[in-house]
This record gives structure tokens, sequence and C-alpha cells, in this order.
């Protein structure tokens, strides 16, 4: 018998082992998650309850939903913004949660709330049945933070300030910030407002001048191994209140009749580790990231194409000679795409012409228009106008014609090729001349207009004004005549035009075709007073690098069209 068993052991052990081992391993990845308890959740009478035995109190109370807010928030009696609401329990579980709010406006907005691991997600769909527009612009999920904190006893009820942070200027900053306001209708308190809302349309309690680097908000915990922090996309504002509470307000911005909204939103309690939590946050909500960072154009560099370098190229059929286009892999680029079965947005651009006194240099090495598009996200080509000569790029309007459309046939199908390029994302764009080139030459003909997926130009459109001296732009009625055939090769792809000053020119032009969106763009109110530091006048393709609520347009057309 002794025998039997030791030979079953002998042929169990292996076994035994692996098992061992692997319960070990679970143990370890347990235990360094943090969690030693498990996150549950709970909501009864308009308060949601997070439950986490890390936490000092065991427990985060927030008062899910304290308010539907109108806009033109910031200077008025509070009780005129409000909305009434009712929220009703459909269904709920310790770990998943789903509610109903209805608004007097006949809005409903349906709430489903999960806790994942050391997270509470959130994903709300608005939506208007009505056949009236409804002015319900944002919400306020109100997170009290007294007990986490530990100054819930505190006669101070201001003491959680100083374990409280937003992020300014790319930094965590703990409260109360520089540039603190203490003015408004209602005081104390303190508000920052994102770039794409109106900051007539925040809470009425003082508005810092700063504007956050990112959607988040929190706090340290009272023994200062735990944080809190929340965000939502779109948000409203960050907001520290008067009774021991944190915002993340999110933004609605209202709904037309029959308008549906999707609103997600993320309650983190971690470990107090700011690096992660920012890894957490990217991952959790790109769409964000792109709107509030703040760009620098990649210089080109010698060498060969290589994910997040900008390089020069002169193809072989030009070898010898200065002609030459530029090429930006982004840094998510894989040399394994094939194996990976992966695939990349391309943007294409042409660039403005020489003009010195408009910061202008004519030359593919400065255009940013495109980096701006795909916030650097996308494979970049900057293609050459060819000289008569062909022996250089042309710094002014199209230098050959057909050679510099032969170029395009011939570069962008071997990028394509090469880098793994999506066709149906695939954007041409310009500024200034490349505004014009994107028909001019983007639809010289058949072939060259078959390569783009959509269409985005800023600063002039090929047909409306006339261009003195040159054959191919006067007289004006001949070259508009031409430019409505190119347009027809559109064939109703999307296209964005957008404009410094205003677009109405344009339309005036070409009308209002289904497939064509418009921006009304003036950089003045983005770059401030000029000349800046980068720029010199406001006829500028710069004015992607730099968050503000018209590029955060741009970037939601072009995630529209599956570039995100």
């Amino acid at each position: 018998m002794q025998s039997y068993r030791s030979k079953t052991f002998a042929l169990l052990w292996p076994v035994i082992k692996v098992s061992a081992m692997r319960i070990v391993v679970y143990m370890l990845l347990f235990l360094s998650s943090g969690l030693s308890g498990k996150l549950t959740i709970s909501w009864k009478e308009n308060f949601l309850r997070i439950n986490d035995d890390r936490n000092p109190s065991g427990e985060l109370e927030v008062w899910y939903l304290e308010a539907y807010c109108r806009s033109g928030s910031t200077d008025r009696e509070w009780n005129e913004t409000l909305i009434n609401h009712q929220t009703k329990l459909l269904s709920a579980t310790e770990t998943e949660i789903k509610l109903r709010c209805q608004l007097a406006d006949g809005v409903i907005i349906d709430h489903l709330i999960k806790a994942e691991g050391d997270k509470v997600s959130f994903r709300l769909i608005a939506k208007n049945p009505t056949d009236q527009k409804s002015e319900v612009h944002w919400g306020q999920p109100c997170i009290r933070v007294g007990e986490f904190t530990g100054t819930r006893k505190d006669a101070n009820k201001y003491a959680y300030l100083k374990d409280s942070f937003v992020f300014l200027n790319d930094k965590k900053s703990f409260m109360p910030t520089d540039n603190w306001a203490t003015s408004a209708r209602y005081v104390p308190g303190q508000v920052w407002c994102p770039c794409h809302v109106p900051k007539t349309d925040v809470n009425p309690r003082p508005l810092s001048t700063d504007q956050p680097s990112n959607g988040l908000i929190g706090c340290i915990s009272d023994d200062k191994k735990w944080l809190m922090a929340t965000a939502w996309d779109p948000y409203q504002e960050l907001f520290q209140g008067v009774i021991r509470c944190l915002h993340s307000d999110f933004r609605i911005g209202g709904l037309e009749a029959g308008e549906e909204k999707i609103i997600r939103g993320a309650i983190y309690v971690m470990a107090n580790d700011v690096s992660t939590l920012i890894k957490r946050y990217e991952e959790d909500f790109p769409a964000q990231v792109r709107r509030h960072r703040t760009l620098s154009d990649p210089k080109v560099v010698s060498g060969d194409p290589v994910s997040g370098k900008r390089v020069s190229i002169t193809t072989p059929d030009y070898a010898g000679t200065d002609v030459h286009h530029t090429l930006y892999l982004p840094e998510n680029w894989n040399s394994d795409w094939k194996e990976k079965k992966e695939s990349y947005p391309l943007i294409v651009e042409y660039s403005g012409n020489r003009a010195p006194s408009l910061g202008s240099s004519g030359r593919v090495e400065d255009s940013v228009l495109g980096y701006g598009l795909s916030s650097g996200e996308a494979v970049w080509l900057n293609l050459p106008f060819v000289d008569a000569t062909g022996q250089a790029n042309q710094p002014n309007w199209w230098g050959d014609e057909a050679a510099t459309a032969a170029y395009a046939k011939k570069v962008v199908p071997k990028i394509m090729a090469e880098y793994g390029i999506d066709p149906d994302r695939v954007i041409l764009c310009g500024f200034s001349r490349g505004a014009i080139a994107v028909n001019y030459i983007g639809l010289y003909d058949d072939e060259i207009a078959a390569l783009w997926s959509g269409f985005v130009t800023h600063d002039h459109y090929d047909g409306v004004m006339e261009w003195r001296g040159t054959k191919w732009g006067a007289p004006l009625p001949s070259y508009r005549k031409a430019a409505v055939e190119r347009f027809k090769r559109i064939n109703g792809r999307p296209v964005l035009i957008c404009q410094n000053g205003g677009t109405s020119e344009i339309r005036k032009v070409i009308g209002s075709p289904g497939n064509v969106s418009f921006l009304d763009v003036d950089t003045r109110a983005i770059f401030g007073t000029y000349p800046t530091e980068t720029r010199i006048h406001p006829h500028t393709d710069r004015w992607l690098l730099k968050p503000s609520d018209q590029r955060n347009k741009v970037l939601d057309w072009m995630g529209k069209r599956g570039f995100f």
C-alpha cells in the first residue's frame, strides 16, 4: 500500500507543484494590486456608496445625482439653473447598478454603474424623446471626501483642501492652487473650466483663471496610502465644493429633439501613485487626453523612417535632386504590423506658399496641419510641389502640376503598402496654398482623386477667389468653372472646411452640401495678440497644436471618421 501511495504521489507531484506555484503567483498578484477587500457599490435615496476596506472609512459617499443644470449658469441664481429630476433604481447587485433619471423637460438618462477592480465605471445614455430641444447641459455627481481625507469632524470644513488636487500645467497641484479665485455670485469654492466649455456655463462659484491640464480631480487618504480621483468624458468643469466635496461634472451640452448622447466616467480608488493614476486615466479616456494635449511638432531628422520620428525622403525617381517629401510614423506604429494584422490612418498634407511676412516658409518640413489633425496618432506624409525643372520643391504655387500630381500617385500607394495604411482612413489636407491644392492637385484627375477617403482644408478653398497674375486662378469665371468640375470628383466623401475669420464667403460659392462640414476659426482667440512666440500672423496652421474648443471640434470630426 505504501509503495502504491508513493508511486501515486510521484505521479501527481508535478501537477501539485504547478498548481501550488500558480496559487502563489495569483496571491502575489492579488497582494501587489493593493486590494485587500472587495470593491462593492450600493445606491439608496440618491446616494451611491462605494465600499472598500482599504479606505480609512470603508466607504465613499457620492450624491448621485445632485443636480442637472442649464447653460448660462456662471452668474445666475442657482434655482434658475436647475432642471428638476427624479432617479429610479432599475436593478442592483453589489457590483452593478442601473438607474434611470427622468428630467422635468422629458429627457431620460440611463446610468450603468459597475465596480471594476479599483475603479467604479459609469456609462450614461442621455436621450431626448420629445419634439423640443432640451437645455440640459451638465450634471453633478458630488463626491463627499471628509471621511476619506480624515477631515469630516474637523472644525475647519475646508481642511480637506490641503489633500485635494487638480492638474495644472501638467503637474499635480494641491489646493488652494495658484491664482485661487475668491469672488463670485456664491462663495467660497473653486471652479476650473476646460477650454471646450464657455466660461459662462459653469458653477456660480469662484472661477480660476487656470485651465486644467486634464479631467482629473481627487484627494489623498488620511493615512496617505490611497488616493481617490474622478473623471468624466466629456466634462463640464472641475469643482471644489462647500460640503467637503469634489466634482468632475459631466457635460451633456444640450439635446436636440430625438438626439442621444453617451457619456462615460470613472471614480478611481487606488494606491497613492500619481504616475499609475495618469496611466489609467489616459488608457480610459484617450479622447480627453487628445483634447488637453499641447502638441510640439516633430522636427525633421536624418535616417530611415521609425516610429516617433519625422524624416526627409528623396525617391529613386528624383535621386540627385532636391525634390523630397517628409514622413512621420506615430509612436504606436509597429514594424510587425503585417503579423499583428494592424493598420493605421494616413494624413497627407500640402504646405502653404512661401510668405515670410506671414511666417510661412513654403517648405514641407515646416507644415504642421496634418500633425494637429491626428494629434500625432497617424502616419503623416507631407508631399512636395515639384518645380518646373524637376530639380527642387516649388516654394510658391504649383510648379509642374502634372509632375506634382504624378508624385502623389506614385508615393501615396507606396506608403500605404509599406506602412500598413487603412485605405478607408486616408485624409488629404492643406493650409493656404495647400488648402487650394487639396482640390486643385488632389482632385487633378480620377486616378489621384481615388486615393482619398476625406478632405480637410484651412484658410482658402479652390474656386472661391481670383488669384490675379496666375494662369490657373484668373479670370475668376473660368477658374471657378474648372473648380466645379474638380469638386465633383469628391463624390460625396466627407469634407471639413476651416477658415480663420469665418467660412461665409466659401459657403456663398459652394453652398452647403450634405457631405461638407464648416468650421469658423478664430486664431486670435486661441493665441492671443500677435505676434506670439510661435506665430507672427493669424494666418497660420499652428492653431491645431494648442488646446481649444475649435480644435476639439476638428478632433470630433476626425473621430467620427474612424481616425481614433
